[in-house]
This record gives C-alpha cells, sequence and structure tokens, in this order.
C-alpha cells in the first residue's frame, strides 16, 4: 500500500473509532460564497486582522478576532450590513462550538455534461455523486473520514474517492494534517491562478498556522497579522511522470486593514525516474536545477486606495519560472469589486459585484505573447495539473476571460449569484504538442455564458434538512479552428447535509 493510501485509511480508521467530545472542522473551507463575503465585510472594517485571501482558513484565527460576540461597542459607527454580517459570522461560530459528538454528512449532487468552468462557489465535478462521511473535533486533534462515488468519472479515474478526508492536530499555533484538502490562494472570485477548487484536491501533508498574529520581532511588526500553509502531496501515477511530488506553499500578511498581500510558489518533484533526494528538493525549491521550473505567484488586494468606497481592487501575477531562475515570463489578473445593501419590499440583504480580468497567455502584454508555457512544464510534461484539470485557473493555459458577478447575501445565509463571462480557452491551440494537456479545449474556443445560481438551508422549525445549492447557464461557444459554433444549457442541483460547513 502506497505512503498516500496509508494517509487516507489512517484517517477513515481514526474517525471511525473517535467517541469524544466534538464540535465541528478547524477550518472554514472554500465554496461558501455567503461566509467570504460576510469575512470580507467584517476584515474591510477592521473587525477581522487576519488574512483572508487565502482558503480555508482556520476558524481559530476568526473566533480570535471576534472575541466573544458580545461586545456592542465594537459595533458602534459601523454600517447595518457589517453588523448583519458580525451576527451571522458569531451565530456560525457558536453553531460550529455547540456541536457534539460524531458529525455525519451527506451530499448528493448532479450536473449537466456540459463543462462548467469552476469558481470559488461550491458545485458539482461530476456528472452525479454521492457522498457520506462524519467529522470529529477536539481540543487538539480533529478528523474527517468521507467516502464518495462518482460513476463514469470524467477523469477516468476510480469511480471511488476520499477527498475531503484528513486527520488534523494543533501543535502550539500550528495545524499539521495529512489528507486532501480544497484550497484556494488568491483574492479572485471567478478564477485563482495558483491554487484553486478547479481540479480535486491532492492528497497528502500539509502545515499551517492555526491563529495570524503580528510579529513580535521590531524588524517583522510592519507585517501586521500574518499567516502561512505549506503542503507537501503526491500526484497521480498516470501521468507522463508517474507519481511526481507537488510542494506548494505560501505567505500571506495585512500591513493595514485596508491591505493584504500573498506571495506563493509551486513545484513538482521527484517522480518515476526522477531523483527524490534531498538535492533534488533544494534543486526545485530554488529553481537551480533542470527540474526546478515552478510557479511564483504575488497577489495583492487594496480596499479604497483612492476615492471614497465601498470598493477594492485585487491583483495577481504568476511567473513561470526558467530552468535556471526566475523569469519575465509572467501571466495574471486584475479586478475591481464593490459592495453595499439592498433592502426591498420582495428581498433585502448585502450584495458584492466585481469585475474580473484573468489572462494565462504569458506575456501577453507583448505583440507576440508566449504560447504553451503556463501549467506545462518540459520535464513534468503534464505540468501543474492533477486528474485532467489544472491546479490553477479553470480556464488553464493560454485563455483570456473577463467576468462579471453579482452575490446577494440574504439575512439567514441565503446566497444569489449571478455570473456573466467572455473570452478565450486555448488561444492559437490546434490539438497537437503542448496544446494536447490542455485540460478544457484541445483547440482554440471563444466563449460568452451567463450562469445563475442560489444556494439555502433548508428545514422546518427547528428540524435542519441540510442544504439545497441549484443553478442553471447558457454558454455560446465557436471553435475557431473548426468553425462549429452553438449554444448549449447547463445546470446542476446539489443537496448537501453537513453541520460542519459545506
Amino acid at each position: 500500500m502506497g505512503l498516500k493510501n496509508v494517509l487516507f485509511a489512517s484517517a477513515v480508521l481514526a474517525a471511525g473509532f473517535a467517541a469524544l467530545p466534538a464540535t465541528a472542522d478547524p477550518w472554514a473551507r472554500p465554496g461558501d460564497v455567503a461566509l467570504r463575503h460576510d469575512l470580507r465585510l467584517l476584515a474591510d472594517a477592521g473587525l477581522i486582522r487576519a488574512p483572508v485571501n487565502a482558503w480555508p482558513i482556520p476558524w481559530a484565527s476568526i473566533a480570535v478576532d471576534l472575541g466573544s460576540g458580545r461586545d456592542p461597542a465594537r459595533l458602534a459607527g459601523q454600517d447595518p450590513e457589517t453588523v448583519v454580517a458580525y451576527a451571522r459570522v458569531t451565530a456560525r461560530l457558536n453553531e460550529v462550538r455547540g456541536l457534539t459528538g460524531l458529525q455525519p454528512n451527506l451530499r448528493v449532487a448532479l450536473r449537466s455534461d456540459d463543462f462548467w468552468l469552476r469558481n470559488f462557489e461550491d458545485t458539482p465535478r461530476e456528472e452525479s455523486e454521492v457522498r457520506a462521511g462524519v467529522s470529529w473535533l477536539g481540543d487538539r486533534l480533529a478528523m474527517r473520514a468521507q467516502l464518495s462515488y462518482t460513476p463514469d468519472a470524467l477523469d477516468g479515474d476510480s469511480s471511488w474517492r476520499g477527498d475531503g478526508s484528513y486527520l488534523a492536530g494543533i501543535l502550539g499555533n500550528q495545524i499539521l494534517y495529512a489528507g486532501a484538502l480544497e484550497q484556494w490562494w488568491g483574492p479572485g472570485y471567478d478564477d485563482t491562478l495558483m491554487l484553486s477548487t478547479n481540479a480535486r484536491p491532492v492528497a497528502g501533508l500539509g502545515l499551517q498556522r492555526n491563529v495570524a498574529r503580528p510579529s513580535r520581532h521590531p524588524w517583522l511588526a510592519w507585517l501586521g497579522p500574518w499567516t502561512y500553509a505549506l503542503s507537501a502531496g503526491f500526484l497521480e501515477s498516470n501521468r507522463e511522470v508517474p507519481d511526481a511530488r507537488l510542494l506548494a506553499y505560501r505567505f500571506g500578511f495585512r500591513p493595514q486593514t485596508a491591505m493584504e498581500f500573498g506571495v506563493s510558489r509551486m513545484v513538482i518533484w521527484c517522480g518515476k525516474g526522477r531523483d527524490c533526494d534531498g538535492a533534488a528538493v533544494w534543486d526545485a525549491l530554488t529553481s537551480s536545477g533542470e527540474s526546478g521550473q515552478a510557479l511564483t505567484a504575488f497577489d495583492a488586494r487594496w480596499q479604497s486606495p483612492f476615492v471614497d468606497g465601498p470598493w477594492a481592487i485585487y491583483g495577481q501575477a504568476v511567473a513561470q519560472d526558467k530552468d535556471h531562475g526566475f523569469s519575465s515570463n509572467y501571466f495574471g489578473q486584475l479586478g475591481i469589486e464593490t459592495w453595499g445593501a439592498l433592502n426591498t419590499a420582495a428581498i433585502s440583504g448585502s450584495w458584492r459585484a466585481h469585475l474580473e480580468y484573468s489572462n494565462t497567455l504569458a506575456k501577453a502584454w507583448q505583440s507576440e505573447p508566449q504560447q504553451d508555457l503556463a501549467y506545462n512544464h518540459p520535464i513534468y510534461g503534464s505540468g501543474f495539473r492533477y486528474k485532467s484539470r489544472a491546479l490553477g485557473a479553470a480556464l488553464d493555459g493560454d485563455g483570456e476571460v473577463l467576468s462579471a458577478g453579482v452575490t446577494l447575501v440574504e439575512s439567514q445565509r441565503s446566497s444569489w449569484n449571478v455570473l456573466l463571462r467572455h473570452g478565450t480557452l486555448n488561444k492559437r491551440g490546434d490539438g497537437e504538442g503542448l496544446d494536447g494537456f490542455h485540460s478544457v479545449t484541445p483547440q482554440e474556443l471563444r466563449i460568452t455564458g451567463a450562469q445563475f445560481s442560489h444556494r439555502r438551508a433548508i428545514g422546518r422549525e427547528n428540524l435542519r434538512l441540510g442544504t439545497l445549492s441549484a443553478g442553471v447557464g447558457v454558454r455560446y461557444a465557436d471553435n475557431r479552428r473548426t468553425g462549429d459554433s452553438g449554444t448549449d444549457a447547463q445546470a446542476f442541483l446539489q443537496w448537501t447535509w453537513d453541520f460542519s460547513g459545506l
């Protein structure tokens, strides 16, 4: 049995035999757009000081910043939507603290067979999926064991999978875990170029700071509250270099309430026929050897840098390294967002709107951009992809997409989302060479689409029946190589019963 299978088996067995008092997961996991909106409101208001651009976010860090949730003086002068967000998040904290025993979870999901470019929102990856599991959290130990069945998996992998399972322990102010966790690194809403929830989570080992605090060192205090995340994962066997390893690490900090920054790096090393010793790790980390090609990202978000808000700009720049050092082969993302309150006779809540542009053509600003570079690798041919999907942007390499979205969050955490997209995927793609690894389309495809989704808790009186998510969409696609074009509809329906969150 391989190490990856041992990790999963350990998590399953440990969770299966646990029987101590519990609460929920130690993290707020990516996918909950209503929770993300609330945390962003509280961070912009200075009520949360920890970085919130990278997920999962430890609940302990949120709890420390918000305190007991019963301090009216902290809310003096805040706008009404921030006060409501504060109440929603503290109520969520009280809910997860009050859970006891093993917490079961179930999920049933269906979607159309047409692809849906995955964003931060939790939507089905496969045409159908059934999942069941349990979670448990003690003072220093947390576990989640879940197993899903996916007939006719699109990635050709086994129909049975343990994505989302983990075994985690808190050591001082660190969380050490083994398992497969969803991650989203960056401030983008419709895509993030470094590490996203587009691909299935890579199983491995991870380390993360539990509570974000400022450094006590006088030379580093200017960083403000800071955090980090480190993961070492095991890539699949059916790739060009089988059983390669993935290292990903990130450092995030907030020197001011209005500013947040992040630096991330992702490297591939080891694998069948490749060196796996300490020297190979060093070469990968420093880009000093032939296997050291990596992705390095810089991201930032700045609230109302000029002119009164509320609004913010955000962006991300990613460099694909050369064989012997850092390069200028950048691709990037730029976005702007604003938010406010909506109160009508029919509906009320707080809203957030964004305009986001992502481009994965290296040196796209030049007259001759670099094709076939983003997410590809000259030695590890499958590149920065896992189970047939890019680890970063859902549009994969050589793409350019402009999106606009609006989210409305109602008082009971229900959310409504509208998203428009227009762009080109796999520019100049011809299905040959490196383009054959493109995870969305082997040929150049121009798309225009609209999506609408809704998520809400269902139940009756004190009976909780889980969360229902549904979405519909329409997309026009034009194949620039063959000349074929057409319009198709998309839809998904998902029911989740999980007291620990998503």
